[in-house]
């Protein structure tokens, strides 16, 4: 078992005098980035073709985390590698370690999406379940994940994104203070770029003719949920796991009604399924990115937004 063996409270900042941040996933690097400017040196941890679902943290990983003045962190179970990591100095992990989720309320978490039953007697009863909160799970209702049990992937709401981005600022803010201005005026700059990249969104698929999509996996509940898309079902309840054929069957009823013009696969799966599927129903096959893996450049998470937009629009338009 790792051991995280964190350094004491009042170390100084890198050899250059800047801060050291390190982060988990591409989204959260962007924000981090783009609201220290050039006050921080700004590292992921995850290589850029490592998604944190297979992320295996290693010895080697230790010093890095070490040597972090900030450790900016999804939370909501993705990262369960750290924390089965952290088991000392747990007040000074609590010190260097943020969560972009902290602060949200219940209601903004999403921990099962709607089940869509065309008939009591189709409901699924062998569905993925971590708790008292999910029953019945059918194909509207996604895999839970487990741990903290609320779906992880809230960057792909740009609102949230501003939320995670005002924690990486507080956090800098409370570590530098000399600079809290800088940071400040840093992360104004980019919520206002995060704000119109919302209105955007919301204004497109406002054009769209057709708001009801199906996904491999529940990776864009956030997204559906801010611009009114309807998330039919999804074929992986749990990522890398073959969805039963009753299961299918079911899913493929509800893509029927429903008149599902696509299906959105992701860059990790294999879209064999999803392919076949398509081919049964006379439908259409697309790619949506999750954003868990990619390039490391500021203005990343937007272009990635942007990328999923246009394939939304050219699919659903």
């Amino acid at each position: 078992m790792l051991v995280l063996l964190l350094g004491p409270a009042g170390k100084a900042f890198g050899e250059d005098g800047k801060i050291r941040i390190l982060t988990s996933i591409p989204p959260l690097y962007c924000w981090a980035v783009n609201v220290a400017g050039d006050l921080a040196t700004v590292e992921n941890l995850l290589p850029a073709d490592v998604g944190p679902h297979d992320y295996q943290f290693k010895p080697k990983d230790l010093k890095r985390l070490q040597n972090a003045d900030l450790i900016v962190l999804n939370g909501l179970g993705l990262e369960d590698w750290f924390t089965r990591a952290i088991q000392a100095n747990a007040a000074e992990a609590e010190r260097k370690v943020i969560h972009i989720a902290d602060g949200l309320a219940e209601t903004d978490l999403i921990f099962h999406l709607p089940t869509l039953e065309l008939d009591p007697s189709h409901s699924i009863q062998e569905g993925h379940d971590h708790g008292p909160r999910t029953q019945d799970p059918g194909p509207g209702t996604g895999h839970r994940h487990e741990h903290d049990q609320a779906n992880p992937h809230l960057w792909q709401d740009p609102r949230l994104a501003m939320h995670g981005v005002t924690n990486i600022l507080l956090a800098l803010q409370r570590i530098d203070p000399a600079h809290a201005a800088d940071y400040q005026r840093n992360a104004t700059a980019y919520l206002s770029r995060l704000a119109a990249l919302d209105a955007e969104i919301r204004q497109a698929v406002a054009g769209f003719s057709s708001h009801t999509v199906v996904t491999y996996h529940d990776a864009f509940p956030y997204f559906c949920r801010r611009y009114g898309i309807e998330l039919a079902g999804v074929i992986e309840q749990v990522p890398g796991s073959d969805p039963s054929p009753r299961y299918l069957a079911e899913l493929l009823k509800v893509i029927r009604a429903r008149k599902v013009k696509v299906i959105f696969t992701e860059p990790q799966f294999n879209p064999r399924l999803a392919k076949r599927l398509a081919d049964d129903l006379g439908i259409a096959v697309a790619e949506l990115d999750v954003l868990e893996t990619g390039a490391l450049s500021p203005d990343s998470y937007e272009d990635g937004l942007r990328r999923n937009l246009r394939v939304l629009q050219q699919y659903l338009k």
